[in-house]
């Protein structure tokens, strides 16, 4: 059979196939554009080293623009069978959804002459985040492929189900969920990475399962999340070789007349070799994450969400560090952006994670119509810092080097002041300006004489977004 004859056969085959089976396509289409001053979050010509928290001296001020493109199609075969997926522009390699403007143009021709007026966009890749089939049974809903998770305030397992999130918490393998009343229980298997060598000592697994009382007439729900994560000796996905983690995730919401809280509590531990540096190390680490809203009429909604993530101390035989999902997050500028990404190549901007912090997010949302204005204060001081004379760890390169002297411990204020239009059902207009008073935490060189001087980071932008 030659190739053309089997190309033929595939088109054919997976055109009837789409005739016969119905297909729902939903999804979003994004844009944004942000302008962030001081973005170092000092004017200093300072020298980059292990510990300080000197950025590399490029340029002060960042300008960046992305576009985001999610297609989630719902393929119905049959009354029991149904195929599910999400595509989205990005790079497969990076894991992270969307792609900054510019970044794939070229020239049509590899003579780089600059009159050549005829530039092109070459590559925009379109990637299969999620491929998974739901199989519905008498007693359970099963899910098997690819597939995404999400769990309580999505502080840890988040399945990025918001426009503009760049990451979610994947997973290949089958899941059933079995409902029971008012109670879930979800039990999973997938592995995570595996290589082109598959005798099994290059893979990781995990096992989990979520178990939930989920009473709609009491607006309360209550869960434990319970997975353990294994890594063989072999495998790379952490780079730092076999490790064994058990994480156990508590969660609790319950909504009042007005007012509801939300609580959600994840616990780390287990054995991890060769971690950050460190050595072979016990992993023991947990945070407190709450959140809160309080409706006092049709249009107005307050509330406080603030969390306690630990951080790690520098200690070579333990490590406490926690990193929250790059999804999760409360401010616009604080943990938003990797900061030393915009002026160092190979890194991410959006690759950045609540860690080492108690922080404090004061809200108000005005809903008049078709606008929607926020306004928020953000608080946050760090947990660990450096001592002279004592290792300590650095959360941004993940190192553990030697304090030459003290850390404050102040990260500063946030003020924010945002707003969405709602043009249509389907088109929203955002507007976003926000200011980080930058705390001394962020003066520390690592060095006994010498101070960074400190500058406030201002960020201003706008977004698009359509969803259909």
């Amino acid at each position: 059979m030659s190739f053309k004859f089997k190309i033929i056969v595939l088109i054919a085959s997976a055109t009837t196939f789409v005739q016969a089976s119905p297909i729902d396509w939903k999804g979003s289409f994004a844009f944004d554009s942000y302008i962030m001053n001081d973005v170092r979050r000092t004017s200093e010509d300072c020298t980059t080293a292990d510990g300080s928290q000197c950025i590399n001296n490029e340029e002060n001020n960042a300008r960046f623009q992305t576009m985001i493109l999610r297609l989630n199609p719902n393929i119905i075969v049959n009354d029991a069978l149904t195929i599910k997926g999400e595509l989205s522009t990005g790079s497969g390699a990076s894991g992270v959804r969307g792609s900054r403007l510019g970044e794939s143009t070229q020239l049509p021709t590899s003579n780089s002459v600059g009159n050549s007026f005829y530039t092109q966009s070459t590559r925009s890749e379109l990637v299969i985040n999620q491929l998974y089939a739901e199989i519905y049974a008498d007693t359970a809903l099963y899910k098997i492929g690819r597939f995404s998770k999400h769990w309580g305030l999505g502080a840890l397992v988040n399945s990025g189900e918001n426009t503009f999130d760049r990451f979610y918490s994947g997973y290949e393998g089958v899941e059933a969920q079995l409902k029971l009343g008012s109670f879930h229980l979800t039990p999973m298997w997938a592995k995570l990475h595996t290589s082109d060598q598959p005798n099994g000592s290059y893979d990781s697994y995990e096992t989990s399962v979520e178990a939930l009382y989920d009473n709609a007439n009491r607006n309360l729900k209550v869960g434990v999340y319970y997975s353990l994560r294994e890594v063989e000796t072999n495998d790379t996905l952490y780079a730092t070789g076999s490790q064994k983690t058990t994480l156990i995730d508590i969660f609790v919401k319950k909504q009042w007349d007005r007012f509801s809280l939300g609580l959600e509590i994840p616990m780390l531990s287990g054995k991890i070799n060769n971690l950050y540096n460190t050595g072979d190390a016990d992993f023991d680490t947990n945070a407190y994450i709450l959140e809160t809203n309080y409706k006092a009429n049709s249009k107005w909604d307050v509330g406080l969400n603030a969390g306690m993530v630990k951080g790690d101390d520098g200690s070579t035989s333990s490590f406490e560090g926690m990193y929250l999902n790059p999804n999760y997050k409360h401010s616009h500028l604080l943990f938003k952006y990797n900061n030393r990404a915009f002026n160092t190549a190979g890194e991410d901007i959006f690759n950045a994670s609540i860690v080492n912090a108690t922080y404090a997010n004061l809200f108000a949302h005005y809903n008049s119509g078709e606008w929607t204005w926020k306004m928020s204060a953000f608080w946050a001081m760090a947990n660990e810092v450096a001592s002279t004379g004592s290792d300590f760890f650095d959360h941004d390169q993940r190192k553990v080097v030697t304090a030459m002297a003290d850390q404050s411990d102040d990260l500063g204020y946030e003020f924010n002041l945002s707003f969405d239009y709602k043009w249509n059902p389907n088109i929203t207009v955002s507007g976003l300006m926000a200011y980080h008073i930058v705390g001394d935490y962020y003066s520390f060189a690592n060095d006994a004489n010498n101070e960074l001087d400190t500058a406030n980071v201002l960020l201003t932008g706008m977004n698009l977004a359509i969803s259909f």
